[in-house]
């Protein structure tokens, strides 16, 4: 989960976005 977080760091509000569609899938 730790590294999902860095990712969408990096990524910006991309990256929230995608983590917000894994994090829901789920």
């Amino acid at each position: 989960m730790a590294n999902t977080i860095l990712i969408g760091a990096q990524w910006g509000d991309e990256g929230k976005g995608k983590i917000i569609d894994v994090l829901t899938a789920k």
